[in-house]
């Protein structure tokens, strides 16, 4: 039987659909953990990791596959789980934190790491007290925050070039919306009724989950967001609506590349790069225009609330903790609000 065009496309470009809307992590059950058979912790975190298959979104399970692969597996080897012990676990985690990596990685691979050993205790075939060790502690450095005002050459620069590249990294400047979600986004998606945005999909190349032989090593994987309350309604910045309607296209083609088939998050950061060479501005992640909206939004005074269901958190904590940067300016108002 012949392939259907989209059929061959989606081959082509190694694009994984998901089939199902899945946002937390349900517990592994089995009819009875005592009689599972793992000597060795290899063993244990292979069974772990199966019973997440299908639980849990395929980029999170390449996610937790990739920490196992690169630095929990190399570690312990085939340690059988009667060594196990507080000792090695403390030694486990140094051995990580000692490591040039980046701190969120570092947080990821705790993470796993702690997800196995409570997955040990609850089939019987780890001693409890082993938990107590497996603590999730790690430095969070403070990214870079694009900020509103720093972005005033970038914007009439954008403006002047009337690219739809151009008014789509206006669109995220103006909205905070995740590089990812602006590589998802397709003419249905905007409402010209009401000038809005509709998040339903995000972009990313994660590690393939299916490691057949033959197989490509990553895919670029299409799916729904992060969580259900980033599938979410935003309001276009009023000066993008009528250049944005100027540059309609069909409903069903993306807005990035005017066609079917869509581009990922590292073409358009490479893109990002040279606008800001272009506008002699500091080098930043993509991410960095992201905090700079929350960071400016909260300064101005909207409520928390408010930012937070703009950005698709899950809740306001998040905000606060990851996109709240305190400014130069607001330090000398509070230095100055002192007699």
């Amino acid at each position: 039987m012949k392939e259907t065009n989209n059929e061959m496309q989606v081959s082509r470009l190694k694009i994984v659909l998901e089939e199902t809307d899945v946002h937390s992590l349900q517990k592994y059950q089995s009819n009875d953990k005592s009689r599972i058979s793992c000597n060795t912790l290899e063993s244990l975190a292979l069974t772990w990791l199966q019973g997440r298959y299908g639980t849990i979104k395929k980029s999170t399970y390449s996610g937790y596959y990739y920490c196992m692969k690169m630095h929990i597996l190399p570690y312990f080897g085939s340690m059988p789980l009667s060594e196990m012990n507080g000792e090695a676990v403390l030694a486990f985690m140094e051995n990580i934190q000692q490591k040039e990596l980046a701190n969120s990685t570092v947080r990821s691979i705790l993470v796993v790491f702690k997800a196995i050993m409570k997955y040990g205790v609850q089939t019987n075939l780890i001693r409890r007290e082993i938990l107590t060790y497996c603590t999730v502690t790690c430095r969070r450095t403070e990214s870079r925050v694009l900020m509103i005002h720093e972005t005033v050459e970038m914007k009439e620069y954008l403006l002047e070039k009337d690219t739809i590249f151009s008014l789509a990294i206006l669109l995220c400047r103006g909205t905070g919306i995740r590089i990812g979600e602006l590589c998802g986004l397709k003419w249905e998606d905007i409402d010209f009724n009401t000038n809005t945005i509709c998040i339903r999909r995000t972009i990313s190349r994660i590690p393939n989950p299916d490691l057949s032989e033959g197989r490509p090593r990553t895919v670029l994987y299409i799916r729904t967001p992060k969580s259900h309350t980033s599938v979410r309604e935003i309001p276009i910045p009023q000066y993008l609506v009528e250049p944005l309607q100027n540059k309609r296209k069909e409903k069903n083609q993306y807005i990035l590349t005017g066609n079917e088939m869509c581009t990922e998050p590292r073409n358009v950061q490479k893109k990002f790069k040279t606008i800001l060479r272009h506008c002699n501005m500091q080098d930043c992640n993509f991410h960095a225009m992201r905090h700079g909206f929350a960071t400016a939004c909260l300064e101005k005074g909207i409520d928390c609330k408010t930012v937070s269901s703009i950005l698709g958190h899950a809740s306001t904590r998040t905000t606060m903790d990851f996109y709240l940067h305190t400014s130069m300016r607001q330090k000398k108002d509070c230095i100055n609000s002192v007699d």
